[in-house]
């Protein structure tokens, strides 16, 4: 969350063509299959020589997820009156204090947001995580996909889905309540 809402912070502030690669990079992993992500960060670390494991699949979730939360920030910043940091500034407000007590609570919902959605899309990633996982390493999608191609327990895969699925609509509605405050 504090990468993706300081990369939409530098995507709305600053306007360069390096700016625009940085775009480029901030929405590719929105538009690329999972598939071919997957594929393409295990060739980057297998090429790097670094050894799959937990931090690769740490690198390739924050890889993702960043995208998502910079955009949804980034609609937030868009909406934004920025003569609201101008105000406190003129009020004696430091530019920290101003970005503390102005900027952060009003973009707050915009970052909950999105890290919401990227913990929910986190969580449910089998694909890029099936490619980047090392020996011993496992995320629940990997883990209930391998009980359902070697293990009879039904029931228990059953009682995990569900579980997953609780989660995520308690996360959405302590997200609404949030929103509505």
């Amino acid at each position: 969350m504090i990468l993706g809402t300081l990369a939409a912070w530098t995507l709305h502030q600053f306007r360069s063509r390096l700016q625009s690669v940085h775009q480029s990079l901030v929405t590719l992993p929105l538009a690329l299959p999972d598939l071919l992500m997957g594929m393409s960060l295990l060739a980057l670390f297998v090429a790097a020589g670094v050894e799959t494991g937990f931090m690769t699949l740490w690198i390739a979730h924050v890889t993702f997820c960043l995208s998502y939360v910079t955009m949804v920030v980034l609609g937030r910043l868009q909406d934004f009156d920025l003569t609201l940091l101008e105000a406190a500034r003129d009020l004696g407000a430091t530019r920290w204090q101003a970005m503390r007590r102005v900027l952060l609570p009003l973009l707050l919902p915009g970052i909950l947001a999105g890290g919401l959605l990227a913990f929910t899309l986190s969580m449910d990633d089998y694909v890029i995580s099936f490619f980047v996982s090392g020996p011993g390493t496992t995320t629940l999608p990997l883990r209930v996909a391998s009980m359902m191609k070697t293990s009879r327990s039904l029931p228990m895969i059953n009682a995990l889905s569900t579980l997953m699925i609780a989660c995520t609509f308690l996360l959405a509605a302590a997200s609404f309540r949030l929103q509505k405050k």
